[in-house]
């Protein structure tokens, strides 16, 4: 059986791609065909068939084949003695997201599961495109090529994991070990496009040093420069990030940029290559559990920093600034108590795209415990060895193990991989740590790679210990409603509520100055901040709750500290410094 796709978009405004299957040689009486549910590396089920009109199916002669629906995302061709056929639809790209695709007068963007429907049963089989463009309209995608808006894929799982950007984006290129990359730049800011090539090729050649050699031909990095919030998602060859168009002169706001970059691109090896058994080959019609997204996307989120240092994109300063921050972050969520970083990997598809004010308290992302375990993992090895092996190591056995044979690893894969690497049975840390939700003694896992941790209050002058009240409420920067509670809370104890609307604070109007962010890259979540009273003072804070003014009696608590910094222990041996360089550097 071959099956051969056309991709047009007649009128781009209207937000339409038009698609046409020709399927050759089928066996069956009774073709079943399928639009994905959900996108590989973004764990929710989002139904992309709700996209779909027009949906046809005719002979050679221009006879219609009679199509039913089998259920939300299947329909059921009943091509009987016609095994040659051909199936047309349209598909309504209107979502600009990593994870969407989208299609207007400016360009078209597209994943391959949002867009392209398979023939069950057959997706081993080799794919061919043929891209219509509008007139000037260029295309860049990872795709093998083979002739002019032609291109080939092996099978359906690399066809659908080659997102396309077709427009008159511009191309930036650069080569490494004799590999083409291409920055495929769609939209215009602030941005130095040589300081991209520069920084890209920089990132490119820092993770290459980790694995030894680049595992593909070609690839394309697709950058959309807009007005919407940051994100990114990893393909086999290629990725595609959506970032602010304004964020690359503030050094702080470039250097989170380039942490997506990094991280996105070390997935090519840990998730695309080195993958959990349960993600792949995909069942695109339901969800795809896993407990070990904490190795594939935490751990990333550990190396993305982690490569930054390692390129020279940022100090050892600032790497040690970052680490500071996810640990503050870590520190101050109730929820670390109770769902293991196992349980918030399994929970993905229903937990982590669905925000609730209840998260803080009940859930912890498997990207912000997996990235502290990642760190924890690194220096437990990089201590034992004595700055002989680090996480790197563990990376390169899985990469060379579990790469070849294409069936991906297990939990005890990886405990396997752990102990054959440094000699340490990690089964006790997986069971505290990754099945379990004990608490971290951060202090402790510093300090065995020769780092320490102080935590202080911002306003603290003269290292002269000094206490700050709070309520413990989260809020939202728009008219100042409460996004969540923290649990055993002042806010929580006298009854202050998500959602509710506060309005003001002893009768004074609600003011930005009562609140600060959360952390220092928070740009819409505040933490409340009453600098003007002291802890055991009580306030009257007003709130309207769904329309009706409320009045709550607070008695401020005694908060958290809220600046956490990372520094070097002085006078460490040479051991010392040499298994924090193997922490650091590799």
């Amino acid at each position: 059986m071959k099956v051969g796709y056309i991709l047009e978009m007649r009128e781009p405004g209207n937000g339409f791609f038009q698609i046409t299957m020709n399927i050759d040689s089928v066996s069956e009486d009774i073709t079943m065909i399928t639009m994905p549910a959900w996108t590989p590396g973004s764990y929710a089920i989002r139904d992309y068939s709700r996209n779909v009109r027009t949906l046809r199916a005719k002979t050679p002669e221009n006879e219609p084949i009679e199509i039913q629906k089998k259920d939300k995302s299947t329909w059921k061709l009943i091509n009987g003695n016609n095994k040659t056929f051909s199936v047309s639809y349209e598909v309504y790209a209107g979502e600009f997201s990593v994870r969407g695709s989208h299609l207007d007068t400016t360009h078209g963007y597209l994943n391959g599961t949002n867009v392209f429907m398979y023939v069950e049963g057959y997706k081993d089989q080799s794919v061919e495109l043929i891209i219509k463009p509008q007139e000037d309209w260029k295309i860049s995608t990872g795709m093998e090529r083979i002739g002019e808006n032609k291109f080939r894929a092996t099978n359906y799982d690399i066809f659908a994991d080659c997102p396309i950007e077709i427009g008159t984006h511009r191309s930036l290129l650069f080569t490494v070990d004799g590999k083409e990359h291409e920055i495929a730049l769609y939209g215009s800011g602030n941005e130095n496009t040589e300081r991209l090539v520069e920084d890209f090729k920089k990132i490119v050649e820092t993770t290459k040093s980790i694995f030894g050699s680049l595992p593909y031909r070609r690839y394309v990095f697709i950058l959309h420069l807009t007005d919407r919030g940051s994100g990114g998602l990893e393909h086999l060859n290629s990725n595609t990030i959506d970032y602010s168009r304004f964020t690359f002169t503030d050094p702080k706001d470039y250097h989170s940029f380039l942490s997506v970059v990094s991280h996105e691109y070390f997935h090519l090896w840990n998730v695309k290559r080195i993958r959990p058994t349960e993600l792949g080959p995909f069942n695109y019609k339901d969800e795809n559990y896993t407990t070990l997204l904490w190795v594939s996307e935490g751990i990333t989120n550990f190396y993305g920093n982690l490569i930054l240092l390692r390129s020279g994109l940022i100090s050892r300063e600032e790497y040690f600034k970052h680490i500071s921050e996810i640990i503050k972050g870590y520190s101050i969520q109730p929820g670390t108590r109770y769902e293991s970083a196992s349980d918030s990997s399994f929970d993905a598809w229903i937990k982590l795209y669905r925000e609730s004010p209840n998260n803080i308290n009940s859930y912890v992302s498997y990207y912000l415990k997996g990235e502290i375990l990642g760190l924890m993992l690194n220096s437990r090895i990089s201590e034992y060895t004595k700055g002989q092996k680090s996480l790197d190591d563990v990376f390169r056995h899985m990469m060379d193990k579990y790469n070849k044979d294409g069936r991906g690893f297990t939990e005890k894969d990886l405990l396997s991989t752990l102990s054959e690497v440094s000699s340490l049975d990690f089964g006790p840390f997986f069971a505290r740590y990754v099945r379990g939700t004990d608490s971290i003694d951060f202090q402790n896992e510093l300090q065995k790679i020769g780092l320490k941790l102080e935590t202080k209050y911002s306003s603290q002058k003269n290292d002269k210990e000094t206490t700050m009240p709070y309520i413990g409420i989260l809020v939202k920067k728009d008219k100042f409603n409460v996004y969540a509670v923290l649990e055993d809370s002042p806010g929580q104890k006298s009854g202050i509520a998500p959602g509710d609307e506060i309005v003001a604070i002893n009768s004074f109007r609600m003011d930005a100055r009562f609140l600060k962010p959360l952390n220092e890259r928070n740009e819409t979540i505040f933490i409340d901040n009453f600098s003007d009273f002291k802890p055991g003072d009580r306030i009257r804070v007003q709130a309207f709750r769904r329309s009706i003014l409320e009045t709550f009696d607070v008695t401020l608590g005694e908060a958290p500290h809220d600046t956490y910094e990372i520094r070097e222990i002085e006078n460490v041996d040479e051991n010392g410094k040499r298994t924090l360089e193997k922490f650091l550097m590799g």
